[in-house]
């Protein structure tokens, strides 16, 4: 037997000197596939799944300017700050978009499935979400059909157009799923703003990760539509650039999300403010802004003090089980300059 060892060892040394690859050196990391899914494109039809926050706002108002898309409906999800407060500001931003009265808003169960505590996100929006702006009162009210309710309804009245954009905690899509499984696969696809693969849970994932793990494990087409961190930075300069439109939405933008800039370049040393829901919108208005996918199985951490709501992808090659197949598209690159094309467009029309 040492010396069947050591014959072994000969010729594996030998192969390595001579140029020949070790069968193991190039091998794919299980589960993730440089093969994507398919992708969103054509896009007509969107529900917007929101937490407003100062990016889930300007996200929500480019999916109003959109000219190819109609927005069915507005469902608020639990996330950002108070979720009544949340509520308001949806129904603000419509007014602001010039459609209110023209698409309703729908509450849902304003907490995470199992009511578990996570820390609110007010040092990014601002007590009220919307940074040193203060949302006015407005005409138009919350409809009365639950959100879970109208995601199911909307979902089987257009199979196969509809797609989720999933800026907040995945507590409405979750019930909707809950609720009727068989409407997964006639979800055009849901594009989740949340990170992969992090050492820090991103904060929608955290929101609710019992919702994230419900959606991930039903079948339903699922983008994590971030690109790399950079991909959506606005810089000074981009902010000063908007301030030149003075129309009452680069207003808004600039007094909401002044203090998501400061945040950023100040305690996170970011070149600027980071925009994870109005970058993973204008992939939903312009599929062209995302520029490369890769397929990946993943999953999210239910326990854990400091690893809970973090998604990951891939699989451990030690653990000796099998790979599940990919079962959503992670965004790895997008356009920086198409990402502020849509954008601009949006905040430039008065």
């Amino acid at each position: 037997m040492t010396l069947h060892r050591r014959q072994i060892l000969a010729r594996a040394f030998a192969a390595a000197a001579c140029g020949a690859a070790a069968p193991f050196a190039h091998a794919a990391e299980p589960g993730v596939s440089d093969t994507p899914l398919p992708r969103l494109l054509d896009n007509h039809r969107v529900i917007v799944d929101t937490d407003p926050g100062n990016d889930d706002a300007i996200a929500l108002l480019m999916a109003l300017d959109a000219p190819n898309l109609s927005v069915e409906a507005i469902t608020v999800a639990p996330g950002n700050i108070r979720y009544p407060q949340e509520l308001k500001n949806a129904l603000f931003i419509l007014e602001l978009a010039g459609r209110a009265g023209q698409v309703k808003v729908h509450a849902g169960l304003g907490h995470s499935l199992l009511e578990r505590p996570y820390p609110a996100a007010t040092f990014i929006h601002g007590p009220d979400g919307l940074g040193k702006f203060r949302t006015p009162e407005v005409r138009q009210t919350v409809d009365p059909e639950p959100a879970a309710d109208a995601i199911r309804r909307i979902v089987k009245r257009y199979p196969g157009e509809v797609v989720i954009a999933a800026l907040g905690g995945m507590t409405n899509v979750a019930m909707a799923l809950l609720a009727e499984p068989a409407i997964a696969p006639l979800i055009k696809g849901i594009q989740f703003v949340a990170g992969a693969g992090n050492a820090v849970p991103g904060f929608n994932a955290l929101a609710d990760p019992e919702a994230v793990d419900i959606v991930l494990r039903s079948g339903a087409r699922l983008t994590f539509g971030l690109g790399a961190p950079t991909d959506s930075i606005l810089t000074r300069a981009d902010f000063d650039h908007i301030a030149t439109f003075n129309t009452a939405r680069s207003r808004f933008f600039i007094e909401s999300n002044e203090l998501r800039l400061t945040f950023e370049t100040t305690q996170r040393n970011a070149p600027g403010s980071v925009n994870g829901d109005p970058i993973a919108m204008a992939m939903i208005i312009d599929p062209s802004v995302a520029l490369d996918f890769k397929a990946i199985f993943a999953k999210i951490e239910l326990d854990g003090q400091l690893t809970r709501g973090d998604i990951l992808y891939g699989d451990n090659r030690y653990n000796m089980l099998p790979t599940p197949p990919p079962n959503a598209n992670l965004c790895v690159k997008a356009s920086n300059e198409g990402f502020k094309k849509v954008l601009f467009r949006t905040l430039a029309k008065a």
